[in-house]
């Protein structure tokens, strides 16, 4: 036997000779299952933790891809007119814009939008406007009746506020109409809209129409909704 065998003999025997209590390897294995049960509910708190923050960083993406409604302001079902809308216009200051009637055109100035209607100026250079407020974000309309055998009518529409917009729809009887755009050089603040539609109806005075139901809305480049509006009377 060489002195390496000897060793191991040696080593054997001396372990043989320790012996471990019953009441020590009870309470060691209780401390490491204790340990084991601490590390795994640490992990898993660490992982709610982990997924909260995961679920309160991206709630409108989950709650979208899952066909929900992530929070914020109500808003309008709106309509989108059949066909491709009508290219913006951008007039200078003062222009004659023609309206697509004879003796119909529209002039903008820096606050205020003209319109010159034929049954009440005939062929004159006069026009009645619309102005605002400079602080104020709007969408509205004014409307202007044409003789009545026509049996239609001009809707402006105009938006004032932020954004540049290249679209505007207003929607009469649940019937959607592109309105043709148009603004002033740059970013004025403000743009109109016109179209032509069906005539409101009269309700007894001549001048009165009842606007009801009809909404407006005006878009970006993007499709952005900037501003809309349906009308009361």
């Amino acid at each position: 036997m060489d002195t390496e065998d000897m060793v191991r003999g040696a080593l054997r025997d001396e372990a043989a000779r320790v012996a471990v209590a019953d009441w020590s390897a009870g309470p060691v294995w209780v401390q490491v299952r204790r340990q084991r049960r601490g590390r795994r509910m640490a992990m898993g708190a660490s992982a709610v933790v982990a997924a909260l923050a995961v679920v309160a960083g991206t709630g409108a993406a989950l709650s979208a891809q899952r066909g929900g409604r992530a929070a914020g302001p109500a808003s309008q079902t709106l309509l989108v007119p059949v066909g491709p809308a009508p290219e913006a216009v951008v007039v200078e200051p003062g222009q004659q814009l023609p309206l697509g009637r004879q003796d119909w055109w529209m002039q903008l100035k820096d606050q205020e939008i003209c319109i010159h209607d034929a049954p009440a100026y005939k062929s004159g250079s006069g026009c009645s406007g619309h102005s605002w407020a400079g602080s104020t974000t709007e969408i509205t309309m004014q409307y202007y009746g044409a003789p009545r055998q026509y049996q239609e009518g001009l809707y402006n529409l105009v938006y004032h506020g932020p954004g540049q917009v290249a679209r505007m729809t207003i929607e009469l009887d649940g019937q959607a109409y592109w309105a043709t755009v148009a603004s002033l050089p740059g970013n004025p603040g403000y743009a109109s809209g016109y179209v032509w539609g069906p005539s409101l109806k009269a309700s007894g005075d001549s001048k009165a129409y009842p606007p009801e139901g009809i909404k407006l809305a005006a878009y970006d480049a993007q499709g952005r909704v900037l501003a809309s509006k349906t009308l009361s009377s």
